[in-house]
């Protein structure tokens, strides 16, 4: 008797074991995706632009996989939930950010500011409601934005590589840029309008 209630506990302790080891890697996919932020930004800043774009799609799959991973082993996080987005805004602003200097004919600097300053004002509003108990979730706006941003980020990078001064791929690039500011002011303006109550409570 003895002898089993010792085996059903080493099991028990091994399966502990394992649920902690694949507990992490979701979030170490998030992290890495971070470091994987820097070494493209690097890139980027240097003009290495294919090898920019090659890195930028691993962490695009990163983003992917560890949401996957995640929701399939049921192992969401608290610490998942709110690094695996920064870790996307560090992405976007800081790839817009260098932008400006590359495609300063294409990106003028308040079309940043925008897109920065539209990611911390809901980085605070979903701050600000959780801290009220207030469940703050994307919505479809966010996600088309999130899209849409990571699109524009590889046609510009693929213009500038390979298509740079010809006419209509300078065209399409400006189009692409105009609808991410449209789309990243509208988004903004749902997550404000979502959380109103919670604003107006405070």
């Amino acid at each position: 008797m003895g002898n089993k209630n010792v085996g059903a506990e080493t099991e028990e302790e091994e399966f502990s074991i394992m649920r902690s080891v694949i507990f992490n890697i979701p979030n170490r996919i998030t992290l890495s995706r971070l470091f994987l932020a820097i070494v493209f930004f690097v890139f980027l800043t240097y003009r290495y632009l294919d090898v920019a774009l090659v890195i930028f799609f691993v962490a695009a799959a990163t983003d992917w996989l560890d949401g996957y991973l995640a929701r399939k082993w049921e192992l969401s996080t608290d610490l998942g939930r709110l690094v695996d987005p920064f870790v996307d805004k560090v992405i976007i602003c800081g790839t817009f950010i260098i932008f400006v200097d590359i495609a300063k004919e294409i990106i003028a600097p308040w079309m940043v500011i925008t897109i920065v300053a539209r990611e911390f004002l809901v980085s605070s509003i979903r701050g600000f409601s959780e801290s009220k108990g207030v469940k703050f979730a994307s919505n479809i706006w966010g996600k088309t934005k999130m899209f849409i941003q990571s699109w524009t980020i590889c046609a510009m990078i693929i213009y500038y590589a390979h298509f740079k001064n010809i006419s209509w791929a300078e065209y399409m690039v400006t189009a692409f840029m105009w609808i991410t500011i449209i789309v990243t002011i509208c988004s903004g303006i749902t997550y404000v309008y979502s959380a109103k109550k919670t604003l107006l409570a405070a």
